[in-house]
């Protein structure tokens, strides 16, 4: 999960809840004084989330109701909730299969008081096109792509505000360089983390283009016809080759690159603000900040990724409670508390850190602007050809691809990407 990139930890308890926690879950039914159990299948990276297991336990003390939550590892928690879903049974409420054709066959739509505090922008994103929202949104920050820097790292090198076009933020780099430190740290080995340049430039092809992202799911344009597509990647080429970056860039790790922004051995990162929490963690006086890589032509846009949305399975004989469920765990009081454990950017507009670090103010700030697009992965109907891009951008920063090889690399592989997928127009 971490390729495209590190899903915000949410919605499990500690083992030591009361809330129980099951390997494979069990049949859902009602006892004899009318209470029920629901199964919740989640992800293992989501447990032990500060927070959570006391809104649980109080759901549950409401209600007299039990929550079964069903961990699953990572790597497999797609197919094991498919083989649930098929087999109709083992689980009430999931994640994922957002990308499903006809959700209606396995989910059930989302109701609740929430859909109205909802941040404008959010709403809009996760709104199909026949009105119906297939998924309670979680209780969790919002996540986007964008440069995450060590402000004291930029004050040391007289930097007083964030650049708003590449040459700037070029100019900023070699004046962190000057002062001896690494300007922008990238971690080649950990290959996902290099598709957030990605994400970054292509949030802001979206907002240039907004019918883009439907082009070239058809085929109608190539990715090398993008405009600014050639400036986007020189640029990151030319701070490879002016030495902007570390020198280990194609063997460096996400580890390594977290490691370096906390102890003020480097300037900045192009990653998601998920790495805040790594960050952190490895130095919890860091001072970060963040800031949009800016776009070719000025000021980026923010992609702002959808919320994880949390889904009660079509067949569930308790589905009204399990949305209950879901519904209490984000009124305005839990959804607050958690966010108090958890400082980040809420998808609603009543909710808000008590004391956002640096960063999550820099993104809160960028979010009330207004303005943001859904990236381009989660818009895209095609899967996208994670390995192959990854592979064109280390040869990019590996300087044995040019910017014109670099785009015919990235072509192909959206052309196999769509043939492979029966895409209409490829």
């Amino acid at each position: 999960m971490r390729r495209i990139r590190r899903t915000a930890l949410i919605g499990a308890a500690a083992l030591a809840s009361t809330a129980i926690v099951a390997g494979c879950g069990s049949d859902t039914g009602t006892d004899s004084a009318g209470h029920v159990t629901i199964t919740y299948m989640l992800p293992s990276s989501w447990a032990n989330v500060p927070g959570f297991q006391d809104n649980v336990h109080a759901w549950e003390k409401k209600t007299g109701n039990t929550v079964t939550l069903t961990p699953v590892p990572d790597a497999n928690y797609d197919s094991l909730v498919q083989a649930r879903l098929a087999a109709k049974g083992g689980v009430d409420i999931f994640s994922g299969q957002d990308t499903v054709k006809n959700k209606a066959a396995i989910m059930q739509p989302a109701t609740g008081p929430w859909l109205e505090r909802l941040n404008p922008d959010v709403r809009k994103a996760i709104t199909s096109p026949d009105g119906a929202v297939w998924g309670t949104p979680s209780a969790d920050g919002l996540n986007a792509t964008g440069v995450i820097y060590n402000k004291d790292v930029f004050a040391k090198a007289g930097i007083t505000k964030p650049p708003t076009t590449l040459a700037e933020f070029q100019s900023d780099l070699q004046k962190v360089k000057d002062t001896g430190g690494t300007p922008l740290y990238l971690s080649g080995k950990d290959g996902w983390t290099l598709l957030q340049h990605r994400s970054c430039v292509n949030a802001s092809f979206i907002g240039a283009d907004k019918q883009l992202v439907s082009k070239l799911d058809a085929n109608q344009t190539k990715w090398t016809d993008v405009p600014d597509f050639d400036q986007e990647t020189k640029a990151l080429a030319d701070w490879v080759g002016k030495g902007l970056t570390n020198g280990d860039a194609l063997t460096a790790t996400y580890d390594s690159a977290t490691a370096a922004i906390a102890g003020g051995k480097a300037g900045a990162i192009i990653n998601g603000t998920w790495s805040f929490a790594a960050i952190t963690k490895a130095n919890p006086s860091a001072n970060l900040g963040f800031f949009l890589l800016p776009a070719a032509k000025g000021p980026g846009t923010l992609g702002l990724q959808k919320p994880n949305l949390l889904k009660v399975a079509k067949f569930s004989k308790v589905a009204p409670q399990a949305q209950d469920f879901l519904n209490f765990m984000i009124a305005q009081p839990q959804a607050q508390k958690f966010m108090d454990a958890n400082p980040g950017v809420s998808a609603f507009t009543d909710v808000k850190a008590a004391n956002p670090a640096g960063g999550v103010a820099d993104l809160q700030r960028l979010v009330d602007q207004g303005g943001s697009v859904v990236p381009f992965d989660q818009q895209s109907v095609i899967p996208q050809p994670q390995d192959d891009i990854i592979a064109a951008y280390q040869e990019l920063i590996g300087k044995r691809a040019d910017v014109a090889e670099f785009g015919d690399l990235v072509q192909k592989a959206w052309q196999s990407a769509g043939a492979k997928a029966n895409a209409s127009g490829f």
